[in-house]
């Protein structure tokens, strides 16, 4: 094990040192400043519906989070890039300056120790299930038992917390959450944990299960890794176009319409707003 982190050490160090010194410290000017210099906003992106969705033939990038992302590009006048990244990689990227924000990064007390965060949250959702059919469970301790397997996706606030509550279950880990779902089509898996919005998606193309919002129904305030070092404008920045964005509807809207992209009705899914979940 010794062995394996000393590796991945220095893949990390590599990385960085591949990417060249923070455009802030060279040019002595705020991650603000750079960025409308570049005229680009680097968005970390990876395989996660709703969030980020890539076309296959077009090679194109769609979701609420590119549309968050365009939508803050825009603010600044520059042109939004999409940087391939993973959830477990995310991280390592940010502090590389290989991105300048990972949108639906939630601020963990693990997280906030590499990374810094906005004060305001993006939106909100649940932690939920993707089980058989025949499945009755309601609340997490129904799955913690001995023999259930459990997916998870590698590096992710559900992975923790699954890791942290269950006990008695096998937790098997997948580096995205189609992999997760595609164990759990082929019974490789007895129930997939992800966010419920998430689950929705997946669902709506398998036609598999069904998605169980487990009790008590906790919001989770999910928002975007950036930097430590990044300058306190940007942070600052950042926060007040979250808090203005969530208050004017814009995550839900971006939301609502990728879900009637996968044929589904966005009026019988709970949204990304708090104060509307029943």
């Amino acid at each position: 094990m010794t062995r394996r982190r000393d590796v991945l050490a220095l893949a990390l160090a590599a990385a960085a040192a591949a990417a060249g010194p923070s455009p802030v410290a060279a040019q002595g000017e705020t991650s603000l400043d750079r960025i409308k210099r570049s005229g680009r906003l680097r968005i970390g992106v990876t395989s996660a519906e709703p969030w980020f969705f890539k076309d296959p033939m077009a090679g194109t990038w769609s979701g609420v989070g590119i549309d968050l992302g365009t939508a803050l590009a825009g603010d600044l006048g520059v042109t939004m890039v999409p940087v391939e990244t993973s959830w477990a990689n995310c991280v390592a990227a940010i502090q590389a300056d290989q991105i300048d924000v990972m949108f639906v990064l939630d601020p963990t007390e693990e997280r906030r120790k590499a990374i810094d965060f906005p004060d305001s949250p993006l939106f909100y959702y649940a932690a939920g299930a993707l089980v058989r059919p025949d499945q009755t469970a309601t609340a997490w301790s129904d799955l913690d038992k001995p023999g259930i397997r459990i997916g998870v996706t590698l590096g992710t606030s559900v992975d923790r917390m699954v890791t942290e509550t269950l006990k008695a279950a096998s937790i098997s880990r997948f580096s995205n959450n189609d992999e997760a779902v595609a164990a759990f089509a082929a019974k490789r898996v007895d129930a997939v944990a992800q966010f419920h919005p998430a689950l929705v998606v997946q669902y709506a193309r398998l036609k598999l299960g069904k998605v169980v919002l487990m009790k008590p129904v906790t919001p989770v305030a999910t928002s975007a890794g950036i930097r430590r070092d990044a300058d306190p404008a940007f942070r600052t920045w950042l926060g007040e176009r979250f808090a203005a964005l969530y208050a004017a509807g814009k995550p839900q809207d971006s939301f609502a319409a990728y879900l009637r992209t996968r044929g589904i009705d966005p009026a019988t899914v709970p949204g990304l707003a708090r104060e509307k979940w029943v």
